[in-house]
């Protein structure tokens, strides 16, 4: 064989398939998430029938638009009746003159108790300065050496008719307010 023969007929090898592998053409690629099974040839999907007629999908597009057709009208009704809940509800709270007659006097009764409770802790706090100061000049008195025992008991009687006047006092001012 020639060099040109040996070179012509390699390139008929080359070309040309070759006869021990059969021609196939290499497996498809399938990926496994979308993979499904493959149908028969002669069968056809459900779904698919369902949208071959067209009568079948007008009919199936009209129940969808009928069911949304009653939602929509239910949350309309639903909506329309809280409205008329709520309007009624700021009806019934609104407040006429008789409401506000009503509170007003019962702030002004509040006020009066108010004064009333003042004017007697402004009392006891001064009959309980006026005790103190009292008390304060008797012990004074007792821990001084230079007056009697004798002067000592008639500084605590005056003492104890002035507290005893001022309880009086005390007394009369709280019945007056009761």
């Amino acid at each position: 064989m020639s060099g040109a023969r040996a070179l012509a007929s390699a390139r008929r090898r080359r070309a040309a398939p070759d006869a021990s592998r059969p021609n196939q053409p290499p497996p498809p690629k399938v990926n496994q998430q979308n993979a499904r099974p493959p149908l028969p040839p002669g069968a056809v999907s459900e779904q698919q029938k369902k949208l071959n007629n067209p009568t079948a999908m007008l009919l199936n597009h009209n129940k969808v638009l009928e069911n949304l057709q009653e939602v929509v009208s239910s949350l309309h009704e639903k909506v329309n009746n809280q409205d008329d809940e709520m309007n009624q509800k700021i009806k019934d709270l609104s407040l006429d003159e008789t409401n506000i007659e009503f509170f007003k006097e019962k702030i002004l009764n509040i006020e009066r108790e108010l004064n009333t409770i003042k004017r007697h802790i402004l009392k006891v706090q001064t009959f309980a300065m006026e005790t103190n100061v009292q008390c304060i000049e008797l012990r004074k008195k007792i821990d001084s050496p230079e007056i009697s025992v004798e002067e000592q008991q008639n500084q605590t009687h005056e003492i104890t008719e002035l507290l005893s006047i001022a309880e009086e006092e005390h007394d009369e001012d709280d019945n007056e307010f009761a």
